[in-house]
């Protein structure tokens, strides 16, 4: 049986071009670019030839740009980094409830440690109360973190608005672009931008942070001064390349975006012609094309999840970094739903190899779940 794979936003395949430039790297720049001999420099060449191709792409300079390990990494760097580097102008962090775990656990570790932290309410269709933002911003606030893209229902969020309240502030903007790169234009107006490797179709375990110069952050690793100073360790060169090369391939894959979309849109209305009560989730604003966040009132979300999968539909409960531990989405909560609707969702989330056969599969096994279920 073919599977279905509809969980694009958990992760995505590794595209074989650049399994193929990881495959070289490791077999002719296994150098470490620290070193001062030849075949170290010739490492380092590569390093920062990557470093360039993702710099380019945020219209930054090379040495705005950290490599980490993933998402989670240059999110605990630039919250955790910018607290304790900023410490002396203030103690105030502010970020939203809809955030990433990656987000909101260096939070409640600040929590811990004498930092005062405000969470965002957001409305319905999960957009942050900007008045709220407005009437909690203070001298004492240092960060401010939102995210670009939410990671379960899509939804896309008004950093350029939230830019716009801070212009007078000394806080700096952080946001947590994991899901947005490659699939939105993303302001240039942030300090700190987290980005992952395997969410563009690049390899797992490398990441980067991107920090505006002059933005006082620091290293959350100790032990060497790689990175600029702000991440210790030796490169791990072939997945740094491997990062690049997926960068430098998002332009040939913009021809997508827009079929991703539709065939989303036809999903969407597909499901809802066929089955009273369900709900899109976020669909109320603007959302990337990739994303659908369902509630479906028939079933509860774990065993649909588990039906899909056993017809060969891999979908979601929310996000991957989190749903193993089977606790409800804090997403869809901080939105304002009952712990039934929260329950009864689950995330489609579309990609490159997604086709129409697939949505119309899918839809089909939607539906015969649910004449199943009323039988």
């Amino acid at each position: 049986m073919k599977m279905i794979y509809l969980d694009y936003a958990a992760t995505t395949p590794l595209d074989s071009a650049v399994a193929t430039v990881m495959h070289r790297v490791e077999a002719q720049f296994f150098a470490n670019p620290s070193s001062i001999h030849s075949a170290g420099q010739q490492s380092k060449v590569q390093l920062e030839q990557a470093r360039q191709i993702v710099a380019t792409a945020l219209n930054a300079k090379p040495d705005e740009i950290v490599f980490t390990s993933g998402g989670t990494e240059s999110n605990n760097m630039a919250i955790i980094g910018t607290a304790l580097a900023n410490r002396h102008l203030g103690n105030h962090i502010i970020t939203t409830k809809i955030e990433h775990p990656a987000v909101l656990e260096p939070c409640h570790y600040l929590e811990q440690n004498g930092f005062r932290v405000s969470y965002l309410d957001v409305d319905r269709n999960g957009m942050p109360d900007l008045n709220q933002l407005k009437t909690l911003l203070c001298p004492d606030t240092i960060l401010v973190s939102v995210m670009a893209v939410n990671n379960e229902t899509g939804v896309i969020l008004p950093l350029d608005q939230v830019q716009s309240l801070l212009k007078d502030t000394s806080a700096l903007l952080h946001s947590d672009a994991v899901q947005a790169f490659g699939k939105i234009q993303i302001p240039g107006s942030v300090d700190l931008l987290s980005l992952s490797a395997h969410k563009i179709y690049g390899p797992k375990g490398i990441g980067a942070l991107y920090i505006r110069k002059g933005s006082r952050v620091n290293p959350i690793l100790y032990g060497g001064s790689q990175e600029v100073h702000h991440r210790p360790g030796t490169e791990n060169l072939p997945a740094i390349c491997g990062f690049a090369e997926a960068v430098s391939r998002l332009q040939h894959f913009t021809v997508h975006a827009d079929r991703i979309r539709g065939l989303r849109d036809m999903f969407e209305q597909r499901v809802t012609d066929l089955i009273p009560g369900v709900e899109i989730n976020g669909a109320g604003t603007s959302r990337a094309g990739e994303y659908s966040n369902i509630y479906f009132p028939f079933m509860a979300g774990d065993s649909l999840l588990m039906n899909l999968d056993m017809h060969g539909v891999a979908v979601s409960s929310g996000s991957a970094c989190s749903s193993g531990s089977r606790k409800p989405s804090h997403v869809l909560d901080s939105m304002g739903f009952s712990g039934e609707h929260v329950n009864n969702s689950l995330r489609f989330s579309l990609g490159r190899s997604t086709s129409e056969e697939d949505i119309l599969k899918t839809v089909d096994i939607i539906s015969m779940l649910y004449k199943r279920l009323k039988k």
